[in-house]
């Protein structure tokens, strides 16, 4: 933890780790409905971690990092395949981050939600078959980004609207 002000601030480890307990909570309650084999259960705790970084890519840190290499692979894919609608799309996304202050729209609880949800609708039509593959995704990853939010701000801030 770091010190901003008078207040400690949570690292990226210390968000990390709570996505990790974010991740093993969910997991505990969602095992005994969809026994997930060991890879699954790695693809989600892959996107709790993104979700518990997410809402620090308004600011230069590890989660923006990856945000940045991951749009650039997308980028490239999308080039390389002629997708050029898709790729315009991620470009003017990829730019949000830049000009938003810190701890404005990425740090909002309805944010960390509508996204990844508005971003599952999304690939559900052009993915249809793994379509409830996607949906468990997201969930780990909003369950991740909720607790950046509860480490950062506390609970009753995090969901101020």
């Amino acid at each position: 933890m770091k010190e901003h002000g008078d207040v400690l601030m949570p690292n990226y480890q210390t968000h990390l780790a709570g996505g990790a307990i974010t991740f093993a909570a969910v997991l505990v309650c969602i095992v005994p409905y969809t026994q997930p084999p060991v890879l699954t259960a790695g693809e989600w705790l892959l996107f709790a971690l993104a979700g518990s970084l997410f809402p620090d890519i308004d600011i230069k840190s590890k989660g923006q990092k990856y945000f940045y290499w991951l749009v650039l692979l997308l980028l490239l894919i999308l080039t390389y395949t002629k997708r050029f609608i898709p790729l315009a799309i991620i470009s003017i996304v990829a730019t949000i981050p830049l000009i938003s202050k810190h701890r404005g729209l990425f740090h909002r609880a309805w944010f960390v939600i509508a996204a990844p949800l508005i971003t599952w609708q999304i690939l559900s039509v052009y993915y249809p078959p793994i379509k409830t593959a996607l949906l468990l995704d997201m969930i780990f990853f909003i369950a991740g980004a909720l607790s950046h939010l509860w480490l950062d701000m506390g609970l009753k801030k995090m969901i101020r609207i």
